[in-house]
């Protein structure tokens, strides 16, 4: 994928008229106009003529990456556009992106769109430990994806650090429950630590003096949320970065099927026992009125 990509970012560097045949982003160039190869402006009649002839021919649409329709996503089961219904979709669209990176999404655009993925929200109450220190292990795993933040908390030398890998794997596991989302395809959005109630204690001190101390609690809150992909893809400064949001989104869409598949399979097995179940039961009322 590497090789291909490469080369079709290449070959659109030079010309992207061709790349999407079906897609919403696409190019419109006017046709030329004859006149200005036939005529030329010596005198004021024929300035005049050009100037009226001109004025009928269409105006230039600029170049623009359209992630703003209304249509489902076929990203890996997000739920906005564009449409990327095969691994061959999104490494189009990302040569196309990477074709036209001196045209920038509006930021309004991409907020929008961020405020309309969907989100899980995970908290720890009440942790015997200090909010400073458990912050440090919740920065560490913000802005990762859920599968790449359980793999480096596995490595991370902090006490608290299995604590806040276990929130996000059942905030991961309430994200399947609902919508039937994956680890990977979420993100760690929001990962912070606050303030609990903490205790006071006597603080013996030399010389016959006492002050307070505190045992300090803290709360973890946790948000997980879809991964929009071709913001992702959009996002990327370099075609490396394009190249693994590439390789992350056919991970999602592998795993997301093999669920859908399990899921469908649990669901006739439950069909087919509850059947058996009813028929049992009907067995045995015949023969109860026997």
């Amino acid at each position: 994928m590497a090789q291909s990509l490469t080369s079709r970012m290449s070959r659109l560097a030079i010309s992207t008229r061709n790349i999407f045949t079906s897609s919403s982003l696409s190019i419109s160039k006017p046709n030329p106009s004859p006149i200005l190869s036939s005529c030329s402006l010596r005198t004021p009649l024929m300035h005049t003529n050009i100037l009226r002839s001109l004025s009928t021919i269409p105006k230039l649409q600029t170049r623009t990456i359209d992630i703003t329709n209304n249509s489902p996503d076929f990203g890996a089961t997000s739920t906005l556009p564009p449409l990327l219904h095969s691994q061959r979709d999104a490494e189009n669209f990302a040569a196309f992106v990477h074709a036209n990176k001196h045209h920038k999404v509006k930021p309004f655009i991409l907020k929008r769109r961020r405020h309309h993925l969907k989100s899980y929200i995970g908290n720890e109450k009440n942790i015997r430990h200090s909010p400073w220190r458990m912050n440090l292990v919740c920065q560490f795993a913000h802005g990762l994806t859920v599968p790449e933040a359980l793999k480096q908390l596995m490595f991370c030398q902090k006490v608290k650090a299995p604590l806040v890998a276990k929130v996000i794997r059942r905030t991961a596991n309430l994200a399947d429950i609902r919508d039937g989302f994956q680890p990977s395809q979420l993100e760690v959005s929001e990962c912070f630590t606050t303030h609990g109630t903490h205790l006071k204690r006597l603080k013996i001190m030399g010389r016959g003096r006492s002050g307070k101390k505190l045992r300090r609690f803290s709360h973890i809150r946790l948000v997980l949320r879809e991964i929009d992909f071709p913001t992702k893809i959009l996002e990327a400064t370099s075609i490396n970065q394009k190249r693994k949001w590439l390789e992350r989104l056919a991970i999602a869409r592998e795993d997301y099927e093999k669920a859908r598949v399990e899921k469908e399979e649990l669901e006739e097995l439950e069909r087919l026992a509850a059947e058996v179940a009813e028929k049992q039961r009907k067995e045995k009322e015949a023969e109860s009125a026997k």
